[in-house]
């Protein structure tokens, strides 16, 4: 911590004896690297032995009085102090300037850390205040994390003016250490030369704990570099002769290295650096806007890949900011921290005044609860009687009881009540920020009066219940539902939908912070009971599918597992060689007979029996990967590419039939329905325009167009019924149109996300990242703003909402009495028409 440091003086006398361009002999460095002492009374200060210094090649260390020489070189720039983990300094660079012969440094000692904790922001891309600058500072407050890495895209001049002197360690009371981004390269002779006038060196590094963090600059970007491969890779090199191979060390950089196991610098064509050889252990970046855990190898190398703080990330990775605690043997334990959350805290169940006590007469409490700037401490709760929470029974400490954690947002606790009707639910959501978070339910506690789907009755194999994404169910349901139970599945759900077979349902989990608490878990359909859960290797965050007796997802490493419903046994696991950088996010389809997934060159068609590979694209068509699940529309198999287009291959052979990356469809995040031998998918074609395209399966032509007027950037795919077409949107909530006329017909607006999602979404934005499920006259569909709504389809008109108090990210799945659906924080729920309806 800044306030356990003992005061330092370092002075650095350098002198510059030639001019940049020139012989080592004629631009040497010279200087002092020297300790203060409290006493000024002191004649002469310490020098300080072992201090690293550089001029952004040559490497050194000071000598046993703290004198040091670089030798200087043609690019040389700045005279730079690598703080060690025993000491910090005010000003660790200074520019070089001809004729200047004087390079001093301040440090302060300091007592080496056995635990480091830090933040990583990456990509803010803005020359403007918000919301999540006072989370940031929120959360510095209260956590006091030892420093922050921007990993880069800052964005343009006005971009780093505006992060210069608004995200500093004056600002946040914390170092602040910024890579270059390919974004921060800009017009000039030198294209990280305004970069380097507000923050300093490109590439540098520092000490914390017992981990060396060494920062590197984004090779290319919107304009040339001053440097290139040679001048890194030698200074790299330099360094590594300094800080030794056994050292931990981790890189922080805009880009991933590489999607593979040897991390491999090039120097030029004949030379390279194999980082793992010099103690990497984990690597951070940005760029790619996603959030992204992963191990490369046996080796041991992590890279956490963080999406940016004030926006939804290009795979629709929640605005988030990266918190990491390192051990003093450099072991990471990180966690994904969402933005624009305060104080918040939702009851879910009971919901809307009822609590269904199960057949063992339990009944399970569960409070959402998330703040961006403190962590949850503890939850307590009591139930009280008819009686209520009053005057004098609140002098009764010990009925209070303590919740459990199950998640980064969920706290649920079992309980016996031994009688029905009226009782009260207090709960107290303890933040480490020193505030209490209170709320009550009162609820009446019934038996359950629902009626319960028959044995084997439950059929949703996928998205929308079927291969071509029509969701338009066949069952009718009853208003008003009546939350039947709720579980968690112990991580985050981001649009794994719930599927369903004979009496399971399931759903799957992912982990950005560490990718450990990544599961497929399958609940009994009738009671919530968990029944198996199953751990993949990274998380699944899409849309998995039924077929055969089996549930079939892919993780983001693009590992595709078969399980056994019934047992919960693997049946089998394939490795379709994706490669990427970025993790695999889209939603799979089947047919029942074939199982279709993977991206670009590793789309792939796999025998749902044994995984067998039917054929293989094997062409790389570009793009990043998209959130929007592939679609069937009879013998051609639709996928998606963002910032690539649509495609059409024939799902027996995989022969590519066309594609499609214009007008507005290149950008195109939402899921494509196959419906009256149409594929029908919105879009937005600029920022103003938005539109709804039918377009013919076996050619990609366009057969009608119209706009929507709404913003059409989320996951949802439309839902085609009669005269109408309805439309949810990433702004500002749901629509129907006239499929003749093209006219809107109405129009039902949503609350503000609790966070964002689409792509670059930050302004209030009223988001719906599912697909509405339409059971006869009831859209049910759950939103960003964390309720669960049934809106009439003739008219829009709200007939039945709950708040679930975390963003809805998932499409209901439909049964024959009622529905189930899952939220951010983990939860599943059940909900089922009530009995005397």
């Amino acid at each position: 911590m800044m306030n356990k440091c003992r005061g330092i003086l370092v002075s650095c006398f350098a002198m510059v004896l030639a001019t940049f361009s020139i012989q080592p002999s004629l631009a040497q460095l010279t200087g002092r690297v020297t300790v203060a002492e409290k006493d000024d009374s002191v004649a002469e200060a310490q020098g300080y032995a072992g201090a690293v210094v550089s001029d952004g090649f040559h490497v050194v260390e000071t000598d046993e009085k703290g004198y040091f020489t670089l030798s200087g070189w043609e690019k040389q720039q700045f005279v730079t102090i690598y703080p060690s983990a025993d000491f910090s300094v005010g000003e660790r660079y200074i520019a070089i300037e001809e004729g200047r012969d004087d390079y001093s440094f301040e440090v302060s000692l300091k007592a080496v850390k056995k635990t480091v904790d830090f933040i990583q922001i990456s990509d803010t891309e803005t020359f403007e205040y918000g919301g999540w600058v006072d989370d940031l500072k929120q959360y510095i407050k209260v956590h006091q994390p030892d420093f922050v890495v921007h990993t880069g895209d800052i964005c343009y001049e006005s971009g780093m003016k505006w992060h210069s002197e608004n995200i500093t360690q004056k600002e946040l009371g914390v170092p602040v250490y910024y890579c270059l981004g390919n974004h921060d390269l800009i017009k000039g002779e030198r294209g990280e030369a305004y970069f380097e006038s507000k923050f300093g060196p490109a590439w540098y590094a520092f000490e914390a704990g017992g981990v060396v963090n060494v920062i590197t600059p984004m090779m290319g970007g919107d304009y040339l570099p001053g440097f290139d491969h040679e001048d890194i890779g030698g200074w790299l090199e330099n360094l590594f002769k300094v800080y030794g191979e056994e050292k931990t060390k981790f890189f922080y950089n805009h880009d991933l290295l590489t999607s593979g196991d040897t991390f491999e610098f090039k120097i030029n064509e004949n030379n390279a650096i194999i980082l793992n050889d010099y103690g990497l252990k984990a690597w951070f970046y940005g760029h790619h806007h996603m959030n992204m855990a992963k191990e490369h190898g046996e080796a041991g190398v992590r890279s956490y890949g963080t999406s940016s703080m004030p926006q939804g990330g290009i795979d629709h990775s929640p605005s988030s900011f990266r918190e990491v605690s390192v051990d003093q043997d450099g072991n990471i334990k990180s966690n994904m921290r969402w933005t624009y959350l305060d104080r918040a805290i939702q009851i879910n169940n009971p919901s809307n005044g009822t609590a269904v006590i199960n057949k063992e007469g339990e009944l399970s409490f569960s409070v959402n609860v998330y703040d961006t700037g403190a962590d949850v401490d503890s939850v307590i709760y009591s139930v009280w009687g008819a009686e209520g929470f009053n005057w004098s029974n609140s002098l009764d400490t010990g009925v209070w009881a303590k919740m459990g954690q199950f998640s980064d947002w969920n706290w649920r606790a079992d309980v016996e009540l031994d009688t029905l009707g009226k009782h009260t639910l207090v709960v107290d959501a303890y933040l480490n920020s020193g505030e209490v978070l209170h709320r009550k339910s009162t609820f009446q506690a019934v038996s359950s009066n629902v009626v319960e789907e028959l044995s084997g009755d439950l059929e949703w194999p996928n998205l929308g219940g079927n291969e071509s994404h029509d969701a338009v169910s066949d069952q009718s349901l009853a208003l008003p539902f009546q939350l039947a139970w709720t579980k968690n599945i112990g991580s985050n759900i981001f649009m794994s939908s719930p599927v369903l077979y004979d009496d399971y349902v399931l759903s799957s989990s992912f982990d950005d912070g560490n990718a450990t608490n990544c599961f497929i878990v399958c609940w009994s359909g009738k009671t919530g009971e968990e029944k198996w859960r199953f751990s993949t290797r990274n998380g699944i965050k899409n849309q998995m599918v039924v077929a055969k007796g089996m549930v079939i997802g892919t993780d983001m490493e693009g590992y595709t597992y078969a399980v056994d419903i019934a047992s919960g046994r693997k049946v089998w696991e394939r490795d379709i060689g994706y490669d990427r950088k970025y993790g695999f996010v889209s939603g799979i389809v089947t047919d029942g007979e074939v199982v279709y997934t993977g991206f670009s060159e590793s789309l792939t068609a796999l025998q749902v029996t044994d995984g067998t590979p039917l054929w293989k694209a094997d062409k790389n068509r570009g793009g990043y990967g998209t959130t929007a699940t592939m679609t069937l529309a009879g013998d051609v198999l639709i996928v998606n590419r963002q910032w690539g287009g649509i495609d059409a291959f024939r799902k027996v052979t995989g022969e590519h039939l066309w594609t499609r990356n214009d007008d507005g469809l290149r950008f195109r995040d939402g899921v494509l329905t196959y419906k009256e031998g149409s594929l029908w998918v919105a879009e937005r074609s600029s920022l103003t325009t938005n539109k709804l395209h039918e377009i013919a399966p076996a050619t990609g032509k366009t057969l009608t167009v119209m706009e929507t007027g709404m913003t059409n950037t989320g996951t949802s795919a439309p839902i085609v019924t009669g005269n109408k077409l309805v439309i949810a949107g990433a702004h500002p909530g749901i629509a129907a149109f006239d499929k003749i006329q093209k006219k809107q017909l109405w129009e039902f607006q949503v609350d503000k996300a609790m966070f964002y999602t689409p792509s670059y979404f930050e302004n209030q934005e009223q988001s719906i990242e599912s697909t509405p499920v339409l059971v006869g006259d009831l859209l049910i569909f759950g939103a960003m703003d964390g309720n669960v709504y049934a809106v009439n389809v003739h008219d829009g008109k709200l007939l039945w909402k709950t708040r679930l108090g975390a963003p809805v990210m998932t499409t209901a799945a439909i049964s024959s009495n009622g529905f189930y659906i899952s939220d951010f924080a983990g939860n599943i729920y059940c909900f089922r028409s009530k009995e005397s309806n």
